[in-house]
C-alpha cells in the first residue's frame, strides 16, 4: 500500500497542486469554461507544463520529471477535489502513455517531448458502437498495401477529441470482430484526409466527438508497437487511465464531503443546525464510510500499479467498480441535503453530480468492472 501521507514529496506535490488551483481556477471559471467548445483552457495548460506536471510520468531525456505513478495519482486527487477541467487523463495517461510503452524512441523523441511542453495533445480512439466498454471490439479496419495502410472505421466518445492534434487509432488487420489478436496502433495527424470529426458536449462540459474514418491513408512508421499486437498495450493504458480517474473521483468526493458536512452545519431548521437531526447524521455517515472504502480501492490499485505484482487490471476494476458506484450516489444524497438549492445551476455541488455522471461510465461503468474482476479473479 502506498501511504501518500509518509512521504515528503508526495505532501508537497499535493500541497503545491491545491495552492495551484485554489488559486487559478474556480468553480465559476468552470462554468465559464462550459461555454466553450473545449471546456479547458489552453493558458492554463501551458501553466500545468510549466510545472513540469505533464511529464510526471515520463523520463527525464523526454523531457519529463521520471517519476512514478503515485505522483500523477496526487495531482489528479487534488484536480478531482476543484474539479480541474483539463485534459490531464486523457493526453498524458492514455495518449503519451501509449506512445510510452509501445512507440519507437523516434515515436517518443517527436510526441513525448511536446506533449510535456504543452506543444500537442495526443488522445486515443477505441470504442466502437455496439462494443460497450470491451476494448477487443474492433470493426475499424486498417487494409495494408505494400508499406501503406488504409483505415475506416468509426470511433465514439472519443475522450478531449476536439482538442487532439494526433489520434491513436485501434484498427483490425486480422482476425474476427472480437478477437484480442489482430488489433493494430495507428498514430494518426488530426488534418490527415479521410479523417472527419464530430463534436459531443458532455454533462460536464468538457469535450468529446466521434471520429470517422474514410480509407484515411497512413504509412507503416505510424504503426504504434508491433502489429496485430496493440490489445494489451490499450489494456494497460486503459488500466492506469481508469485508476487515474479514481483518483479524481475520491478527490471530488473529498469536496462534496466537506461542502456537505458545512452546509449541515450552517443551514439551520427549526431554531438550530439541520446537522443535529439525526437522520443526516446517518445519511453524512454512510457517505463518509463510503468514500473511504473507495479511497481504500483506490489506493491500493495505485499501489499495485507501483508495485507492478501482476493485480493491475483487477485492482484497476476493484476501484473503478467502487468508485462509479460512490461517487454518483454521495452526489445525490448531497443535492438531496441541500434541498431546493442543491438543484439550481448556482449551487456548486451539482457541478460535482454532472462530472461522477460522467466519470461513472469513463472506462467502463460499475457492473462492467465488477464482471471483469470477477472474471480475472476466476471467481
Amino acid at each position: 500500500m502506498v501511504d501518500f501521507g509518509a512521504s515528503s514529496e508526495h505532501r508537497i506535490l499535493k500541497e503545491s497542486a491545491a495552492s495551484f488551483i485554489k488559486k487559478e481556477h474556480s468553480f465559476n471559471r468552470l462554468r465559464e469554461l462550459k461555454k466553450d467548445h473545449l471546456g479547458y483552457s489552453r493558458e492554463m495548460w501551458k501553466k500545468m507544463a510549466e510545472l513540469g506536471w505533464l511529464g510526471v510520468l515520463y523520463p527525464e531525456k523526454y523531457g519529463g520529471l521520471g517519476l512514478s505513478f503515485s505522483y500523477a495519482a496526487v495531482l489528479l486527487e487534488e484536480f478531482g477535489a476543484g474539479l480541474l477541467p483539463e485534459p490531464f487523463i486523457s493526453s498524458v495517461l492514455l495518449g503519451g502513455n501509449s506512445v510510452l510503452r509501445a512507440g519507437t524512441e523516434s515515436q517518443k523523441i517527436d510526441i513525448l517531448k511536446r506533449i510535456v511542453s504543452g506543444d500537442l495533445m495526443v488522445t486515443v480512439a477505441y470504442l466502437e458502437d455496439n462494443g460497450r466498454y470491451d476494448v477487443n471490439f474492433c470493426t475499424t479496419t486498417a487494409v495494408q498495401t505494400k508499406d501503406k495502410f488504409m483505415v475506416s472505421g468509426r470511433k465514439i466518445f472519443v475522450m478531449d477529441g476536439c482538442s487532439a492534434d494526433k489520434f491513436i487509432v485501434s484498427a483490425r488487420t486480422s482476425g474476427d470482430v472480437s478477437d484480442t489478436n489482430g488489433i493494430t496502433l495507428f498514430i494518426i495527424p488530426r488534418k490527415s484526409e479521410g479523417l472527419t470529426i464530430t463534436p459531443l458536449k458532455t454533462m460536464d462540459g468538457r469535450n468529446s466527438c466521434i471520429v470517422e474514418l474514410k480509407e484515411v491513408i497512413v504509412s507503416s512508421e505510424s504503426i504504434l508497437g508491433e502489429p496485430d499486437k496493440g490489445y494489451p498495450i490499450l489494456c494497460d493504458v486503459i488500466d492506469e487511465a481508469a485508476v487515474g480517474l479514481c483518483c479524481e473521483m475520491i478527490g471530488g468526493m473529498r469536496t462534496v464531503m466537506d461542502m456537505t458536512l458545512n452546509y449541515l452545519c450552517q443551514r439551520e431548521q427549526f431554531g438550530r443546525p439541520i446537522g443535529s437531526f439525526q437522520a443526516l447524521q446517518h445519511k453524512a455517515a454512510d457517505m463518509f464510510i463510503s468514500k473511504e472504502l473507495a479511497t481504500s480501492a483506490t489506493y491500493y490499485a495505485v499501489a499495485s500499479i507501483e508495485s507492478n505484482t501482476g493485480e493491475k487490471a483487477a485492482s484497476a476494476s476493484l476501484a473503478k467498480a467502487k468508485c462509479s458506484a460512490v461517487y454518483t450516489e454521495m452526489c445525490k444524497m448531497s443535492v438531496q441535503m441541500f434541498g431546493a438549492i442543491g438543484f439550481s445551476n448556482e449551487a456548486d455541488v451539482g457541478l460535482f453530480l454532472k462530472r461522477s455522471k460522467v466519470a461513472e461510465t469513463l472506462f467502463g461503468d460499475a457492473e462492467y468492472h465488477m464482471k471483469r474482476y470477477l472474471n480475472l479473479q476466476e471467481y
